[in-house]
């Protein structure tokens, strides 16, 4: 039966009075850590403490925070199990977390907030009730004195996070390794808060998604401006979950927006609108009047009024043209994400993209063309992945298939212009891949001398492979575009072999299929046997033999009793388990849990006691698709939440808490100050500073790999212009991560994802191991998300695909 809504207050009182239950007093309620004699010996004790409460959050131990760690009289211990309880997450931290919402410190209340919105599930009212409730309790505190109450986060407009630390001004991190340590002695007040309770709290609101989220969020609008901006965002989490917002919502988000006499205009209100495919026709014009008005005034929040007029029908096309081709006027950020929002908006917006690669081309002069090595370049790529034909921009998109390499260029140049001839050469290619323009275009590895283009062997080069592949599947891929594709698919660069083996799923007319994914499944390279995996687990007939080639038949479905039994691939069979059996492979939630999936939709008997043995891992990713494998293998649900594979929501299990993993070896010798980074790459010197403060293993992880020389001779696998630019995977191709380093967990925190904002890129939860991404712009969706290390500085967006970073130096 539904639970019985409870008030806010009555939720807070609830809430206040969790610490009376255990007998101890509350954490505002106790005494003044110095005021003892024994101050010294309490400090070790909490340091201890604070040590010990990291290792339970790397473990994943819920339990293993205690009430009393909650209710220490030092802070920094507090700090620490609220954030290992965030982390964490889970109906066994959900406890936890709602008892440190009622602290006095602010830290401790974002973390408690930002971890309760990830650990709402099924109890959506009850959390949001909460939250509301220690808003207002907040609300009605005095104010505190000194310079405490000026800690808050100098970003708060922007989105509530810290401000970006210089490479010589970061905080320094606790002796914990993360949160900021309370004073040793005499009293000295504890280190500010690194994260804001009030951004924390709305999110969690926006990110439960109960029905009281909306109209309580469109309350907040009207409030304070830090809190409307904060609300802003939440209602952007609430659109991404809903897929909707009430048109009440959206006016109201418009209004603040637009600003009044008494009030400047709010441009991140229109965040929300961009984060929905589909707004209502009746406030489309109003849309359109007011982020065409937030063009104006340049901020990091500008980009969200680019992206709403993506939302804004036809008739924004002319504006969002202007932002495409003012440079100077328009970041490179509002430029390309100007292009994506042109896609959108059918035949005007095509016809702009059109006139604006004319207009961005650069000359054939090879001293032109040295300018390509920045972030303009992007802007220019970007129009031209979002023209979806040659269309009237053919003339242009000659010349650029055509575009002469300089004369002696340098890589990166080289690289630029194989970008460009083969983004244009695939326009023009519809759907032959055989064309002369498309063979050629990748001057980074040309042809043989007096060679010419072969169609039926791949070419040389990673960006012009992958383009004929694109191409390739264009089409009905059999005669001699299947034999294409084979050449593709079973061999050579590995990106362009990824992108074919894709393929696959969505082209059931490609014969031999099951040899290619059983070649790709044996594999080194986990990017590829995750793809073949994938593949499987999205078409599980493609690895199926014509019947009478193999011995072993998969069970007709109930739809199928007319058709041939279809029989499984003794090879791909063989593959799968063998990659559950291999030593380090559960090492990478990423690879295991897509081999997981397609054991799962092959219905591999064979695979149900590694099954059973991978519901016992200390990741829950893997955890929950194992027992989704298995419950196909034994026809009814089977939940791992407790660790033991047993019947979902059945009565009478055991009450066991999820396992726990062990302490990863960087927690062992932990960085403790900021570190800078200094990359010499194809674009020149950048560098970044890694901070420990909100993250300490995973700087220490990335600290460690730079000192050894890991990144040195990587390539940046990706670059999105106007988005993030990411590196750090061993074979280029954004899968895995180096030989036995076992995979990160996630330490996220509640921390905005600003311009060069350096996070933790991921595959799935706790998969981070080696990659980290760099951001060119403000992306709300992301905070909370992915775990923030750093800051970078200097020209990242003016990377491109393949871009080589040289080496690596740490400066402590």
């Amino acid at each position: 039966m539904p639970r019985r809504r409870s008030s806010p207050l009555l939720v807070l009182a609830l809430l206040l009075s969790l610490s009376a239950c255990t007998g101890e007093p509350a954490p505002g309620a106790a005494p003044d850590a110095g005021s003892s004699a024994a101050a010294p010996a309490a400090s070790a004790g909490a340091a201890e403490r604070r040590g010990a409460l990291l290792a339970a959050e790397q473990r994943r131990a819920a339990l293993e925070v205690s009430p009393a760690d909650q209710q220490s009289r030092d802070v920094g211990v507090r700090r620490a199990a609220a954030r290992a309880l965030a982390r964490i997450g889970g109906e066994a931290a959900w406890p936890g977390l709602a008892r440190a919402l009622a602290d006095e410190d602010d830290e401790v209340v974002a973390w408690a907030a930002y971890g309760l919105g990830f650990s709402c599930k099924e109890r959506e009212a009850e959390t949001v009730s909460a939250l509301v409730a220690r808003a207002l309790a907040r609300d009605a505190r005095p104010s505190p004195a000194g310079a405490a109450s000026a800690a808050a986060p100098a970003a708060a407009s922007s989105g509530g996070a810290p401000a970006a630390a210089s490479s010589g001004g970061a905080p320094a991190a606790a002796p914990s390794g993360g949160a900021p340590a309370a004073a040793p002695s005499g009293g000295a007040p504890a280190a500010a808060p690194l994260l804001d309770a009030g951004g924390a709290i709305a999110r969690a609101i926006g990110r439960c998604g109960a029905e009281a989220s909306e109209p309580t969020l469109v309350a907040w609008l009207d409030g304070p401006r830090e809190r409307a901006i904060h609300a802003a965002y939440a209602l952007g989490d609430l659109a991404a979950i809903k897929l909707k917002l009430r048109e009440e919502t959206l006016v109201a988000l418009l209004n603040l927006a637009s600003g009044s006499a008494a009030s400047p205009p709010v441009p991140e209100a229109l965040y929300p609108i961009g984060r929905l495919e589909h707004v209502p026709l009746t406030v489309i014009p109003r849309i359109r009047d007011v982020a065409t008005a937030r063009l104006a005034e340049a901020s990091d929040a500008r980009l969200f009024a680019v992206r709403a007029l993506g939302r804004a029908g036809e008739a924004a096309a002319s504006e969002l043209t202007r932002v495409l081709s003012a440079k100077g006027v328009f970041t490179a950020s509002e430029r390309a994400e100007a292009a994506r929002a042109l896609k959108r908006l059918g035949p005007p917006g095509q016809r702009a993209l059109a006139d604006a690669v004319a207009a961005l081309a650069p000359s054939a002069d090879p001293i032109a063309l040295t300018g390509l090595v920045s972030e303009d370049f992007g802007v220019l790529l970007t129009a031209l992945d979002a023209l979806g034909s040659a269309g009237a921009a053919r003339k242009a998109l000659r010349d650029l298939a055509a575009l002469p390499p300089p004369p002696s260029a340098p890589a990166a140049i080289l690289r630029r212009v194989a970008w460009l001839r083969c983004g244009a050469a695939r326009l023009l290619a519809g759907g032959d891949y055989r064309d002369p323009l498309l063979l050629g275009c990748d001057v980074t590895a040309p042809a043989e001398p007096g060679s010419k283009p072969d169609a039926g062997a791949p070419v040389r080069g990673s960006i012009g492979a992958r383009a004929v592949v694109e191409v390739i599947g264009r089409d009905a891929i059999t005669g001699a575009r299947l034999a294409a594709f084979r050449a593709y698919a079973a061999s050579g660069e590995l990106r362009a072999r990824e992108a074919a083996i894709e393929l696959i799923a969505a082209h059931e007319e490609i014969a031999g299929a099951p040899d290619l994914l059983a070649k790709a499944l044996a594999a080194e390279e986990p990017g590829l046997v995750a793809a073949a995996a994938e593949v499987i687990a999205r078409q599980p007939q493609r690895a199926s033999e014509a019947p009478g080639q193999g011995k072993r038949k998969r069970r007709k479905r109930s739809d199928e009793k007319d058709a041939p039994a279809a029989v499984t691939s003794p090879a791909i069979e063989g593959a799968l388990l063998s990659i559950l059996d291999r030593p380090g492979a559960r090492d990478d939630p990423e690879l295991i849990g897509a081999v997981v999936d397609a054991v799962g939709a092959l219905a591999l008997k064979p695979a149900e006691a590694r099954l059973e043995q991978l519901c016992r891992s200390s990741h829950p990713t893997t955890r929950a698709r194992a027992g989704t494998a298995l419950g196909v293998l034994r026809g009814r649900k089977i939940a791992c939440d407790a660790g033991l594979p047993g019947d979902a929501g059945g009565a009478g299990r055991p009450a066991v808490a999820p396992p726990v993993g062990e302490v990863p070896a960087e927690a062992s010798a932990l960085v403790r100050a900021p570190a800078a980074l200094i990359f010499d790459t194809d674009a020149g010197e950048l560098t970044m500073t890694l901070d420990p403060a909100l993250a300490p293993v995973a700087v220490t992880r990335f600290v460690d790999l730079a000192r050894s020389g890991y990144y040195d001779g990587k390539i940046v696998h990706r670059v999105v212009p106007g988005f993030v630019t990411q590196f750090g995977a061993p074979f280029g191709d954004g899968a895995g991560g180096p030989p036995g380093r076992p995979a990160l967990r996630c330490e996220t925190s509640p921390v905005a994802f600003e311009p060069l904002r350096v996070g933790v890129a991921l595959a799935g939860r706790d998969t981070g191991s080696s990659q980290l991404f760099v951001m060119h712009a403000r992306a709300p969706h992301l905070d909370g998300q992915y775990a923030a290390v750093g800051v970078a500085a200097g020209p990242w967006a003016a990377l491109a695909d393949g871009d080589v970073i040289r080496s690596v130096k740490v400066r402590d």
